[in-house]
């Protein structure tokens, strides 16, 4: 069956935990935000409770975003993508499986780190999607766009709002475990598959569909 895998970028493509926590170091003063050094107890925690704590509002959260994705682009194509990925994507593409990216960053942003990894080629497309929440609308409208069904699509990201917006979008999710948030969160939003390392990607596209967990 041909189908399609969508990656989220930040945190599950793109290794940016450390260069996240030095931005948000950088702006938050400025935007009023309070510091929060604790990682691991952020890591165990969903998106929307972190920015609560943190001082992130509805009213500001456009701001926020806009002033971390203005600071990502000076050094996006210095961002590594994790160890494992650039051989998964090769031999995922390899198998004839459509790859994408939807992600709450710019796509100018993302195509820099790509071009910088030399990963590029192996996306059909890459859409930058300027809101933190809902990205099930974008991935109904992206479906729609490639003529898949929603069987043949699955959504990997690494926190719990991407597994949120794939079961609003009525697709399956893989939960990228080597990602921001612990696989323990991860479980708890039941992905279709939790996802220990970038190779058990290549598995999941060989065996043609997503495979049930």
């Amino acid at each position: 069956m041909e189908w399609q895998l969508v990656f989220d970028f930040d945190g599950t493509l793109a290794d940016t935990m450390a260069s996240s926590i030095a931005i948000f170091q950088e702006i938050g003063p400025g935007l009023g935000l309070k510091p929060y050094a604790d990682v691991n107890a952020a890591r165990a925690m969903p998106t929307r409770k972190l920015l609560r704590k943190i001082g992130v509002t509805f009213w500001n959260l456009p701001r926020v975003v806009k002033a971390f994705q203005t600071c990502v682009a000076k050094h996006a194509h210095e961002i590594k993508l994790h160890t494992g990925v650039p051989e998964a994507l090769a031999a995922i593409h390899a198998t004839g499986t459509t790859l994408g990216i939807l992600s709450s960053n710019r796509e100018d942003n993302i195509r820099k780190c790509l071009a910088a990894n030399g990963v590029e080629q192996y996306f059909k497309f890459v859409v930058g999607y300027p809101q933190l929440f809902g990205k099930a609308r974008a991935l109904r409208r992206i479906r729609r766009r490639q003529g898949f069904k929603r069987s043949q699509i699955m959504y990997i990201g690494d926190e719990s709002r991407d597994l949120q917006a794939a079961r609003r979008a009525g697709l399956r999710s893989g939960a990228a475990c080597w990602g921001y948030h612990t696989t323990e969160l991860l479980a708890r939003y039941k992905p279709t598959v939790l996802l220990q390392s970038p190779a058990e990607l290549v598995a999941l596209a060989q065996l043609g569909q997503p495979s049930a967990g």
